[in-house]
């Protein structure tokens, strides 16, 4: 481990130097190129730093992030990181293709019905536990203390199902991370994939009751509309995606992991064009992929495995470079407030309403679930944009959840999946 860690210390070192030696130059290039190269390169050293100290390598990517961010040291500018939304979406698209390859048809048997009924238990409890303690603070948060009766009920709504959402991408890393295989995993990663969808539907209703709230009327026709469009015009368009995969997995057999690497971010752009959920997209091509052909379906999980680690480093990274850390000193208290009701609320539902047959189940799943990124982030970007009055000082106090989440939820995924027994890191040393 102190070889390592003496590299990244010399590489924050240089970093800095790097960092001041371009204000004395005009034609250093851009401030996205300095941060995708400086975090690429932190982000696989503090992995390995992670690693060694029994950390998993995302805790590492994340960490470096925030420490060399614009918030921190300030030796990566704000400017850089924003421009680093095209690899957040191909990141993104490439885990939730890998996620895809795992659902099979005979797992959505053996488990869905279980899985989809402690999701809407998991996420109903916490809804309610948010809402009521939003309604609780609401003489001190200031948006919703200048508001009216029905519009703070409203407005609360919104916030705790954004609130409620998980991460797939962080629990799919870690499983990626750990070569975890087995009955545990496989209940963890469909109940954050269908919670993710439940999230989806519950805020488009929730951001329909707002409006209404606010005078903008309610738009049932738009509402259905939109969200259809973005689950099923997903489901549509992943599985076009899946087709033209196996026509070039069998027609052409070569360079499969830069294949890959190029479909995903032409579909993570368009999709983000056409309002579509690129999460969705990819998931859904992975899923058809395996079922029509699970040769082909591993294949694909092998390819992202070689290609995706500089990839899941950089998004990694970026992300913690992004974490708003002087948020936590705005709304701090309310924000972790609602960080313990919401872990509690999570803890509960899982230890009364989990599987009784497997006893891993409501012992360590809630460890799970505790992690946010970057639906959270995308949906707090939304309400923002969308309701301009209030939306910017809720998004203040969501991002600064999602701080916390962000530092501790993967710590909490590795344990879980460690003390389920089904983590197998040492044999993957090459994972994400």
């Amino acid at each position: 481990m102190k070889p390592a860690l003496m590299r990244l210390l010399l590489l924050l070192v240089l970093l800095a130097a790097i960092s001041r030696a371009q204000l004395w130059r005009v034609d250093t290039g851009t401030s996205v190129a300095l941060a995708a190269g400086a975090l690429l390169l932190c982000g696989l050293f503090a992995g390995k730093v992670a690693k060694g100290v029994g950390l998993p390598r995302l805790t590492g990517y994340l960490l470096v992030g925030v420490v060399v961010g614009p918030y921190a040291l300030g030796f990566i500018p704000g400017a850089g990181v924003k421009g680093l939304e095209l690899v957040k979406g191909l990141a993104v698209s490439l885990i939730a293709l890998v996620a895809g390859t795992e659902l099979e048809w005979g797992l959505i048997r053996r488990v869905g019905a279980k899985v989809v009924a402690l999701c809407c238990l998991v996420c109903g409890v916490t809804f309610l536990v948010i809402f009521g303690a939003l309604l609780a603070l609401r003489p001190w948060l200031p948006f919703l203390a200048s508001m009216t009766l029905t519009q703070a009920l409203a407005v609360s709504s919104l916030i705790s199902m954004v609130v409620v959402s998980f991460s797939p991408t962080v629990t799919i890393a870690i499983v990626q991370e750990t070569a975890a295989r087995g009955s545990f995993t496989e209940f963890l990663m469909a109940l954050v994939i269908i919670g993710d969808l439940v999230v989806m539907v519950g805020f488009a209703v929730a951001a329909g009751l707002a409006r209404a709230s606010f005078g903008g009327g309610l738009d049932v026709g738009g509402l259905l509309t939109g969200v259809g469009w973005e689950l099923f015009g997903s489901m549509a368009v992943g599985a076009v995606l899946a087709l033209c995969m196996l026509l070039y997995m069998r027609q052409v057999k070569r360079e499969l992991p830069l294949f890959l690497v190029g479909l995903c971010f032409a579909s993570a752009e368009a999709g983000a064009r056409m309002h579509l959920s690129p999460l969705m997209v990819s998931l859904s091509a992975g899923a058809l992929i395996v079922n029509l052909d699970p040769r082909e379906g591993e294949r694909i999980h092998h390819a992202i495995q070689r290609a995706g680690l500089p990839i899941f480093a950089l998004f990694f990274a970026a992300a913690g470079a992004g974490l708003k850390l002087d948020t936590l000193l705005m709304v701090g208290p309310a924000a972790m407030l609602l960080v313990v009701l919401r872990a509690a609320a999570i803890y509960g539902s899982c230890r009364h309403f989990a599987p009784a047959e497997d006893p891993r189940l409501r012992q360590n799943l809630w460890m799970g679930l505790i992690s946010q990124a970057g639906v959270t982030f995308g949906l707090a970007a939304l309400v923002s944009r969308t309701f301009p009055t209030f939306g910017p000082q809720v998004e203040v106090l969501i991002v600064a959840m999602i701080t916390a989440h962000e530092l501790i939820g993967p710590v909490l995924t590795r344990r879980a999946i460690q003390r389920s027994g089904e983590s197998h890191a040492d044999e993957s040393p090459g994972a994400a």
